[in-house]
């Protein structure tokens, strides 16, 4: 397997126009379920921004690696890992910039925690085609 090419994003990780969310598993439990599929929808309205999708389709299997930079030392960093993760690759699908997210094309993903940044909390991500070498 050999790399194909890659996309690198950064987001934010509080999301929402009116009010800020720590986009969490502890979040997305207890909060209601339309402000949900608000953040839901703004979160890929910006994607959909970010990535113009004729310039980035992915046809082959994909890997991510997630960098996270945190505000608050008591950040649960998979909860926020798994929240990101889900919106974005559903993000991407409806963008048509990946063909789906299912175990066929969505094959790795990693995370680590690189720092706490209180100014600019946020999560890099690089998305990789994997394509089969000869």
């Amino acid at each position: 397997l050999m790399s194909g090419r890659v996309i690198s994003l950064t987001l934010p990780i509080y999301f929402g126009t009116k009010k800020k969310y720590l986009m969490s598993l502890n979040w997305l439990q207890d909060v209601h379920y339309k402000a949900r599929n608000k953040v839901k929808q703004e979160f890929h309205e910006k994607i959909g921004r970010i990535c113009d999708s004729d310039k980035m389709s992915f046809k082959g299997n994909i890997k991510t690696h997630y960098r996270l930079y945190y505000k608050n030392k008591l950040c649960d960093a998979p909860n926020v890992v798994a929240v990101i993760d889900k919106f974005l690759l559903d993000a991407l699908q409806e963008h048509n910039i990946i063909v789906q997210d299912n175990v066929q094309y969505y094959i790795a993903s990693s995370w680590e925690v690189v720092a706490q940044d209180r100014v600019n909390p946020r999560i890099e991500v690089e998305i990789k085609e994997i394509v089969c070498g000869s």
